[in-house]
This record gives structure tokens, C-alpha cells and sequence, in this order.
């Protein structure tokens, strides 16, 4: 009878350890993470300088009531107006870096606008573009990866000029070019730090050309040299270290 008793006792106890298994692998902390939907839906995984790859999320922006909120692609594209994926991802695989507390870190990169008058390039806009990225995993897309891009902005404004997207995204395509033809546009690129000066060497007309450039790197951007040409153009560069 004794006998009896004590194998029921372990039936039953089996039973109980196997209901908890169950329980815990169908919970989600342990069930296989599902690519998460809506706003967090991950568009674009970047390039980071901090571990791993960083989500760029669908997320959301609403205005209710004089509020606002959201995060992610939409808000960046709505509220901000950087069109370019690459643009955020320029600014999120470079070096500068900070931590805003916890897992929140802050990136950044320069863009700027220069206007060249007779071969001499002079700084006439410059912009801090800022991204804001969470490296917390704790969020509703329940994907196990974090939560990433949360806004990214011009600073001292709050929907960025068209060239800064354009410039930003093509330095991060590398495909900039080296030299500035005598009218139209075109893009220079880099990680290392950038000519303090250049020289346009094709011939151009007697009348002034507008003529537009861009450039981007991780250290300072300068104004350029001594005068060369009658031709007037425009150049943009974007940088990670403060333009001059």
C-alpha cells in the first residue's frame, strides 16, 4: 500500500515538473522571436558603431491636442523631413558617439554649404544633424533587438534642407566625386579628413556658372584656398567634427 502511495506521489509530482516545461517554452521570453510588425517593423537594419547592427523602425508621429510623439522612420520623414535611409545611416556608423544615459546614445555628423566665388570656397551653412538611438531591447516588437533609431534632426532647426539628405546619403554610397564639373552637380566623399582646399581645373565660360558640390567626411571641413577662377559655384560638404 506504502509502495502504491509513493508512486502516485511521483507520478504526479513528473506531471507537475512537465506542465511547468510547457508553460515556460510557450512563454515569450523563451518562444523564437517573430519579426516584429507595424510601427515596429524594422525597415532598414544600419551600420553602427556601437554593437551590432541598429534598427531603423517604421514607428509613428502624431500631433494631438498641441503634442507630439513618436519615433522612428516617420517621425524622422515627417517631422524632419531626412528622406534618405542613408543620411541616418552616415550619422550611425561614424565615430562620434555619446552616451545620454542608460542605453540611449546620441550620434552626430556636419553637413554644410559652401558658395565658391573665383576659385575661393567659403562655408555660407552648416547643420548638426543629430540621431538619437536606443539600444534598450524593451519594447512592444517583442523581436529581441533593440528598440534603435528613435528621431534624428538638423539642429537649431526643425525640418532639415533637402541638400542635407542628399548629401549625407550619397558620402554614405562613397560614390562622391573628385572634382566639381564647370556646371551641374556633383559629391566627394570620406572617413579621413577632407582637403582644406581644391582647384577646379576644366575651362569654363566667361559668364558666371552656378555650380553645386557636396562633400562629407569625420573630421572638419574648411574654406578653401586662393582665388583661381571667374566662375561662381556652390559646394556641400558634410562632416562628424564641426565645420570651419
Amino acid at each position: 500500500m506504502k509502495q502504491t502511495k509513493t508512486t502516485a506521489t511521483a507520478i504526479a509530482v513528473l506531471a507537475l515538473l512537465a506542465s511547468a516545461a510547457q508553460a515556460e517554452a510557450a512563454s515569450p521570453a523563451n518562444s523564437t522571436a517573430q519579426a516584429a510588425s507595424g510601427q515596429y517593423k524594422i525597415l532598414k537594419s544600419l551600420k553602427y558603431s556601437g554593437p551590432g547592427n541598429i534598427p531603423l523602425r517604421q514607428g509613428y508621429f502624431t500631433k494631438r491636442n498641441g503634442k507630439e510623439s513618436g519615433f522612428g522612420w516617420t517621425k524622422i520623414k515627417k517631422k524632419h523631413a531626412i528622406t534618405k535611409y542613408g543620411a541616418i545611416e552616415f550619422v550611425t556608423k561614424g565615430p562620434n558617439r555619446k552616451n545620454q544615459g542608460g542605453t540611449s546614445y546620441k550620434q552626430w555628423a556636419y553637413a554644410g554649404k559652401y558658395n565658391c566665388r573665383n576659385g575661393v570656397c567659403r562655408l555660407v551653412k552648416q547643420y548638426k544633424v543629430i540621431v538619437a538611438v536606443q539600444e534598450s531591447k524593451k519594447h512592444s516588437g517583442r523581436d529581441g533587438k533593440p528598440k534603435g533609431v528613435i528621431t534624428g534632426y538638423c539642429e537649431g532647426v526643425i525640418r532639415c534642407p533637402a541638400w542635407v539628405s542628399t548629401t549625407l546619403n550619397k558620402q554614405n554610397q562613397g560614390i562622391a566625386a573628385e572634382t566639381a564639373p564647370a556646371v551641374g552637380e556633383t559629391l566627394r566623399s570620406g572617413h579621413e579628413p577632407l582637403d582644406e582646399s581644391f582647384r577646379i581645373t576644366v575651362e569654363v565660360a566667361a559668364t558666371a556658372a552656378d555650380t553645386f558640390q557636396y562633400k562629407a567626411g569625420y573630421k572638419p571641413l574648411a574654406d578653401t584656398g586662393a582665388a583661381v577662377r571667374a566662375a561662381e559655384e556652390t559646394r556641400y560638404k558634410a562632416s562628424y567634427s564641426r565645420l570651419r
